[in-house]
Protein backbone atom coordinates (compact mmCIF):
# COMPACT_ATOMS: atom_id res chain seq x y z
CA UNK A 1 0.00 0.00 0.00
CA UNK A 2 1.24 3.42 -1.31
CA UNK A 3 2.24 5.89 1.33
CA UNK A 4 -0.80 8.37 1.02
CA UNK A 5 -3.07 5.32 1.14
CA UNK A 6 -2.55 4.15 4.89
CA UNK A 7 -5.34 4.90 6.80
CA UNK A 8 -4.92 7.22 9.24
CA UNK A 9 -7.16 9.02 11.84
CA UNK A 10 -5.89 11.85 14.29
CA UNK A 11 -5.23 9.70 17.18
CA UNK A 12 -2.38 7.74 14.94
CA UNK A 13 -0.35 10.78 14.96
CA UNK A 14 1.40 11.13 17.92
CA UNK A 15 2.58 7.65 17.75
CA UNK A 16 3.54 8.55 14.47
CA UNK A 17 5.11 11.88 15.39
CA UNK A 18 7.47 10.26 17.92
CA UNK A 19 9.58 8.56 14.91
CA UNK A 20 10.30 12.10 13.38
CA UNK A 21 12.53 14.15 15.05
CA UNK A 22 11.17 18.20 15.05
CA UNK A 23 14.72 19.51 15.60
CA UNK A 24 15.59 20.20 12.38
CA UNK A 25 12.75 23.05 10.51
CA UNK A 26 13.22 22.02 7.18
CA UNK A 27 11.44 18.53 8.20
CA UNK A 28 9.11 20.78 11.47
CA UNK A 29 7.89 22.53 8.08
CA UNK A 30 7.36 19.68 6.02
CA UNK A 31 5.09 18.13 8.48
CA UNK A 32 3.06 20.89 9.79
CA UNK A 33 2.22 21.16 5.69
CA UNK A 34 1.50 17.50 5.57
CA UNK A 35 -0.76 17.63 8.36
CA UNK A 36 -2.37 20.31 7.76
CA UNK A 37 -2.81 19.42 3.90
CA UNK A 38 -4.48 16.22 5.20
CA UNK A 39 -6.36 16.75 8.61
CA UNK A 40 -6.80 20.65 8.12
CA UNK A 41 -7.06 22.87 11.35
CA UNK A 42 -7.62 19.94 13.37
CA UNK A 43 -4.10 18.88 12.51
CA UNK A 44 -2.41 21.64 14.73
CA UNK A 45 -3.13 20.27 18.04
CA UNK A 46 -1.09 16.96 17.15
CA UNK A 47 1.61 19.33 15.09
CA UNK A 48 2.35 21.81 18.22
CA UNK A 49 2.47 18.80 20.22
CA UNK A 50 5.05 17.29 18.59
CA UNK A 51 6.72 20.84 17.99
CA UNK A 52 7.16 21.14 21.64
CA UNK A 53 9.99 18.25 22.12
CA UNK A 54 12.27 20.61 20.12
CA UNK A 55 14.29 22.83 22.23
CA UNK A 56 14.12 25.72 20.13
CA UNK A 57 10.01 25.37 19.99
CA UNK A 58 8.28 28.79 20.01
CA UNK A 59 4.39 28.40 20.84
CA UNK A 60 4.25 31.96 19.05
CA UNK A 61 6.15 31.38 16.15
CA UNK A 62 4.58 27.77 15.92
CA UNK A 63 1.32 29.28 15.45
CA UNK A 64 2.21 31.79 13.10
CA UNK A 65 3.93 29.53 10.62
CA UNK A 66 1.37 27.44 10.71
CA UNK A 67 -1.18 29.95 9.98
CA UNK A 68 1.18 30.65 7.12
CA UNK A 69 0.92 26.60 5.29
CA UNK A 70 -1.47 27.40 2.44
CA UNK A 71 -2.68 24.44 -0.36
CA UNK A 72 -0.41 22.81 -2.15
CA UNK A 73 2.98 21.77 -1.72
CA UNK A 74 4.03 18.55 0.84
CA UNK A 75 1.29 16.35 1.32
CA UNK A 76 0.55 13.57 4.37
CA UNK A 77 2.86 10.81 2.13
CA UNK A 78 6.04 12.85 3.07
CA UNK A 79 5.21 12.80 6.43
CA UNK A 80 4.31 9.00 5.88
CA UNK A 81 7.60 8.79 4.62
CA UNK A 82 9.56 10.04 7.13
CA UNK A 83 8.11 8.20 9.67
CA UNK A 84 8.33 5.05 7.83
CA UNK A 85 12.13 5.75 7.22
CA UNK A 86 12.72 6.29 10.94
CA UNK A 87 10.99 3.12 11.49
CA UNK A 88 7.46 3.50 12.17
CA UNK A 89 5.05 0.76 10.77
CA UNK A 90 1.77 0.93 10.94
CA UNK A 91 -0.57 -1.35 12.89
CA UNK A 92 -2.17 -2.60 10.19
CA UNK A 93 -1.87 -2.21 6.51
CA UNK A 94 -4.68 -4.60 5.00
CA UNK A 95 -8.32 -3.51 4.63
CA UNK A 96 -11.46 -5.06 4.18
CA UNK A 97 -13.80 -3.95 1.32
CA UNK A 98 -15.82 -1.93 4.41
CA UNK A 99 -13.44 -0.32 5.93
CA UNK A 100 -11.31 0.69 2.43
CA UNK A 101 -14.44 2.44 1.54
CA UNK A 102 -14.53 3.90 5.19
CA UNK A 103 -11.67 5.13 4.39
CA UNK A 104 -11.94 7.06 1.25
CA UNK A 105 -15.28 8.45 2.45
CA UNK A 106 -13.85 9.93 5.22
CA UNK A 107 -10.46 10.98 3.46
CA UNK A 108 -13.29 12.78 0.77
CA UNK A 109 -15.21 14.68 4.14
CA UNK A 110 -11.73 15.95 5.22
CA UNK A 111 -10.91 16.72 1.37
CA UNK A 112 -13.99 18.86 1.26
CA UNK A 113 -13.42 20.08 4.57
CA UNK A 114 -9.53 21.32 3.75
CA UNK A 115 -10.98 22.95 0.52
CA UNK A 116 -13.40 24.93 2.22
CA UNK A 117 -10.90 26.11 4.85
CA UNK A 118 -8.36 26.96 1.67
CA UNK A 119 -10.96 29.21 0.17
CA UNK A 120 -11.80 30.97 3.32
CA UNK A 121 -7.89 31.72 4.09
CA UNK A 122 -7.82 32.99 0.19
CA UNK A 123 -10.78 35.24 0.36
CA UNK A 124 -10.04 36.34 3.95
CA UNK A 125 -6.16 37.21 2.45
CA UNK A 126 -7.64 38.74 -0.61
CA UNK A 127 -10.17 40.95 1.64
CA UNK A 128 -6.97 41.90 4.59
CA UNK A 129 -4.37 42.57 1.46
CA UNK A 130 -7.01 45.25 -0.51
CA UNK A 131 -7.47 46.89 3.17
CA UNK A 132 -3.73 47.03 4.15
CA UNK A 133 -3.27 48.44 0.61
CA UNK A 134 -5.65 51.32 1.33
CA UNK A 135 -4.49 52.11 4.55
CA UNK A 136 -0.51 52.83 3.61
CA UNK A 137 -2.10 54.48 0.76
CA UNK A 138 -3.62 56.95 3.15
CA UNK A 139 -0.38 56.57 5.40
CA UNK A 140 1.89 57.50 2.16
CA UNK A 141 -0.57 60.27 1.07
CA UNK A 142 -0.98 61.86 4.66
CA UNK A 143 2.04 60.84 6.71
CA UNK A 144 4.96 60.72 4.94
CA UNK A 145 6.88 63.36 4.16
CA UNK A 146 9.70 63.61 1.06
CA UNK A 147 12.90 64.88 3.37
CA UNK A 148 13.49 63.74 7.18
CA UNK A 149 16.49 62.44 9.05
CA UNK A 150 17.06 58.92 9.42
CA UNK A 151 19.87 57.02 11.12
CA UNK A 152 19.43 54.22 9.54
CA UNK A 153 20.32 56.62 5.81
CA UNK A 154 23.43 58.39 7.48
CA UNK A 155 25.00 55.22 8.32
CA UNK A 156 24.62 53.88 5.26
CA UNK A 157 25.48 56.87 3.51
CA UNK A 158 22.47 57.06 0.89
CA UNK A 159 20.44 59.64 0.44
CA UNK A 160 16.74 59.26 -0.22
CA UNK A 161 15.12 58.72 -2.90
CA UNK A 162 11.05 58.49 -3.50
CA UNK A 163 11.13 57.33 0.22
CA UNK A 164 9.09 58.92 3.16
CA UNK A 165 9.46 60.30 6.47
CA UNK A 166 7.76 60.44 9.56
CA UNK A 167 7.53 63.90 11.99
CA UNK A 168 4.96 62.15 14.28
CA UNK A 169 4.46 58.55 15.18
CA UNK A 170 1.57 56.51 13.03
CA UNK A 171 0.48 53.13 13.83
CA UNK A 172 -1.41 51.21 11.36
CA UNK A 173 -3.38 48.47 13.13
CA UNK A 174 -4.32 45.48 11.73
CA UNK A 175 -7.59 43.22 12.98
CA UNK A 176 -8.41 40.00 10.42
CA UNK A 177 -11.19 38.89 12.91
CA UNK A 178 -13.18 42.30 12.39
CA UNK A 179 -11.53 42.32 9.25
CA UNK A 180 -10.13 45.99 9.59
CA UNK A 181 -7.42 48.41 9.31
CA UNK A 182 -7.22 51.95 11.32
CA UNK A 183 -4.39 54.59 10.97
CA UNK A 184 -3.33 56.29 14.16
CA UNK A 185 -1.57 58.75 14.67
CA UNK A 186 -0.14 61.65 16.81
CA UNK A 187 -1.84 61.71 20.16
CA UNK A 188 -3.97 59.04 18.63
CA UNK A 189 -1.01 56.49 18.92
CA UNK A 190 -1.12 56.63 22.69
CA UNK A 191 -5.44 55.82 22.40
CA UNK A 192 -4.56 53.00 20.59
CA UNK A 193 -1.78 51.71 22.96
CA UNK A 194 -4.19 52.51 25.81
CA UNK A 195 -6.99 50.18 24.19
CA UNK A 196 -5.13 47.22 22.87
CA UNK A 197 -6.08 44.08 24.67
CA UNK A 198 -3.67 42.14 27.44
CA UNK A 199 -3.03 39.65 26.20
CA UNK A 200 -2.91 40.72 22.74
CA UNK A 201 -5.34 38.93 20.29
CA UNK A 202 -3.85 36.64 17.51
CA UNK A 203 -5.98 38.32 14.75
CA UNK A 204 -4.79 42.32 15.87
CA UNK A 205 -1.52 43.42 14.46
CA UNK A 206 0.32 46.61 13.97
CA UNK A 207 3.24 48.37 12.64
CA UNK A 208 4.37 51.57 14.02
CA UNK A 209 6.53 54.15 12.28
CA UNK A 210 8.24 56.77 14.07
CA UNK A 211 10.30 59.93 14.19
CA UNK A 212 13.81 58.85 12.70
CA UNK A 213 12.04 55.46 10.63
CA UNK A 214 11.46 55.64 6.73
CA UNK A 215 8.68 54.33 4.48
CA UNK A 216 9.46 52.64 1.13
CA UNK A 217 6.05 52.51 -1.46
CA UNK A 218 6.25 48.65 -2.85
CA UNK A 219 4.46 49.15 -6.10
CA UNK A 220 3.15 46.68 -8.39
CA UNK A 221 3.61 46.80 -12.46
CA UNK A 222 0.94 49.16 -12.67
CA UNK A 223 2.05 51.44 -9.94
CA UNK A 224 -0.32 51.28 -7.67
CA UNK A 225 0.89 50.89 -4.27
CA UNK A 226 0.25 47.96 -1.98
CA UNK A 227 2.23 47.65 0.69
CA UNK A 228 4.83 49.79 3.01
CA UNK A 229 8.68 48.46 3.83
CA UNK A 230 9.34 50.23 7.38
CA UNK A 231 13.37 50.94 8.69
CA UNK A 232 13.88 52.31 11.92
CA UNK A 233 17.05 53.90 12.85
CA UNK A 234 18.69 50.67 14.19
CA UNK A 235 18.01 49.47 10.61
CA UNK A 236 15.15 46.94 11.67
CA UNK A 237 12.86 46.25 8.86
CA UNK A 238 9.29 45.47 8.81
CA UNK A 239 5.99 44.92 6.67
CA UNK A 240 2.67 44.86 7.81
CA UNK A 241 0.55 42.04 8.21
CA UNK A 242 -1.09 40.91 4.57
CA UNK A 243 0.85 43.44 2.81
CA UNK A 244 1.70 42.47 -0.63
CA UNK A 245 5.18 41.91 -1.71
CA UNK A 246 5.83 39.71 -4.76
CA UNK A 247 6.06 41.53 -7.62
CA UNK A 248 6.31 44.51 -6.16
CA UNK A 249 9.04 47.11 -5.66
CA UNK A 250 10.13 50.25 -5.37
CA UNK A 251 12.06 52.46 -8.08
CA UNK A 252 14.75 54.87 -7.45
CA UNK A 253 15.35 57.68 -9.78
CA UNK A 254 14.26 58.96 -12.83
CA UNK A 255 12.58 56.06 -15.54
CA UNK A 256 12.26 57.63 -19.25
CA UNK A 257 13.56 55.79 -22.00
CA UNK A 258 16.84 54.14 -19.48
CA UNK A 259 19.46 52.55 -21.67
CA UNK A 260 20.09 50.46 -18.29
CA UNK A 261 18.16 49.39 -15.37
CA UNK A 262 19.40 47.82 -12.26
CA UNK A 263 17.18 45.71 -9.98
CA UNK A 264 18.95 44.75 -6.28
CA UNK A 265 17.67 43.86 -2.87
CA UNK A 266 17.64 46.10 0.11
CA UNK A 267 17.02 49.88 -0.16
CA UNK A 268 20.84 50.68 0.63
CA UNK A 269 22.15 48.25 -2.08
CA UNK A 270 19.91 49.72 -4.33
CA UNK A 271 20.69 53.62 -3.54
CA UNK A 272 24.34 52.95 -3.52
CA UNK A 273 24.08 51.32 -7.15
CA UNK A 274 21.80 54.67 -8.17
CA UNK A 275 24.23 56.85 -6.51
CA UNK A 276 27.31 55.66 -8.30
CA UNK A 277 25.66 54.86 -11.91
CA UNK A 278 22.86 56.88 -12.10
CA UNK A 279 21.09 54.29 -13.62
CA UNK A 280 17.34 53.73 -12.32
CA UNK A 281 17.17 51.02 -9.99
CA UNK A 282 14.11 48.69 -8.60
CA UNK A 283 14.54 47.76 -5.03
CA UNK A 284 12.70 44.09 -5.21
CA UNK A 285 13.21 43.59 -1.13
CA UNK A 286 14.77 40.86 -1.41
CA UNK A 287 16.33 37.93 -3.51
CA UNK A 288 12.93 35.52 -3.86
CA UNK A 289 11.28 38.50 -5.40
CA UNK A 290 14.58 39.60 -7.86
CA UNK A 291 12.99 37.66 -10.63
CA UNK A 292 9.66 38.71 -10.17
CA UNK A 293 10.75 41.84 -10.67
CA UNK A 294 13.18 41.77 -13.49
CA UNK A 295 10.30 40.58 -15.44
CA UNK A 296 8.31 43.44 -14.85
CA UNK A 297 11.13 45.79 -16.03
CA UNK A 298 11.62 43.94 -19.14
CA UNK A 299 8.31 44.35 -20.11
CA UNK A 300 8.15 47.91 -19.07
CA UNK A 301 11.86 48.63 -21.09
CA UNK A 302 12.08 45.70 -23.67
CA UNK A 303 15.30 47.58 -24.78
CA UNK A 304 17.10 48.25 -22.32
CA UNK A 305 19.96 46.38 -20.63
CA UNK A 306 19.09 44.61 -17.22
CA UNK A 307 21.99 44.99 -14.37
CA UNK A 308 21.17 42.61 -11.28
CA UNK A 309 23.21 44.13 -8.54
CA UNK A 310 22.82 40.58 -5.71
CA UNK A 311 23.91 40.12 -2.40
CA UNK A 312 26.75 37.77 -2.57
CA UNK A 313 27.21 36.03 0.75
CA UNK A 314 29.56 32.70 0.59
CA UNK A 315 28.74 31.72 4.13
CA UNK A 316 24.91 31.57 4.11
CA UNK A 317 23.77 28.33 3.27
CA UNK A 318 23.19 28.07 -0.45
CA UNK A 319 24.26 31.88 -1.07
CA UNK A 320 20.82 32.77 -2.39
CA UNK A 321 21.51 36.07 -2.54
CA UNK A 322 23.73 35.19 -5.55
CA UNK A 323 22.17 32.23 -7.14
CA UNK A 324 18.76 34.09 -7.29
CA UNK A 325 20.16 37.17 -8.94
CA UNK A 326 22.32 34.83 -11.25
CA UNK A 327 19.12 33.11 -11.89
CA UNK A 328 16.80 36.76 -12.63
CA UNK A 329 19.71 37.63 -14.85
CA UNK A 330 19.47 34.75 -17.08
CA UNK A 331 15.56 34.97 -17.25
CA UNK A 332 15.55 38.45 -18.87
CA UNK A 333 19.26 38.04 -20.70
CA UNK A 334 20.70 40.38 -17.99
CA UNK A 335 23.72 40.91 -16.48
CA UNK A 336 24.63 39.38 -12.76
CA UNK A 337 27.05 42.23 -10.78
CA UNK A 338 27.83 41.69 -7.23
CA UNK A 339 28.95 45.09 -5.92
CA UNK A 340 31.18 45.57 -2.80
CA UNK A 341 29.10 47.99 -0.47
CA UNK A 342 30.56 47.71 2.93
CA UNK A 343 28.06 46.99 5.83
CA UNK A 344 25.22 44.63 4.25
CA UNK A 345 22.01 46.90 3.13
Amino acid sequence: MSDDKIPLQLCDLPNLLQYISPDLRETWVEVGMGLKAEFGQDGYGPWNIWSQSSKSYDGKAALSVWKSFKKGGTGMGTVIKLAHHAGWRPEKTEMTAEEKKRFAAEAEARRKQRQAEVEADESLLEEMRSLVAESCQRIWSEHCRSDGQSPYLERKQVGAFGIGFFSTTVILSIDDHNKRCQVWSGSNAMQFFNNLPKPRPASLSFLMFKPGSIAIPLRDLSGKLWSLQSINGQGTKLFPKYGRKSGCFHVLGVVDSPVVVAAAEGYATAASVHMASGWPVAMAVDSGNLVNVVRSIRSLHPEAAIVVAGDDDPDAPGNPGRTKAEAAALEVGGFAAFPIIGEAA
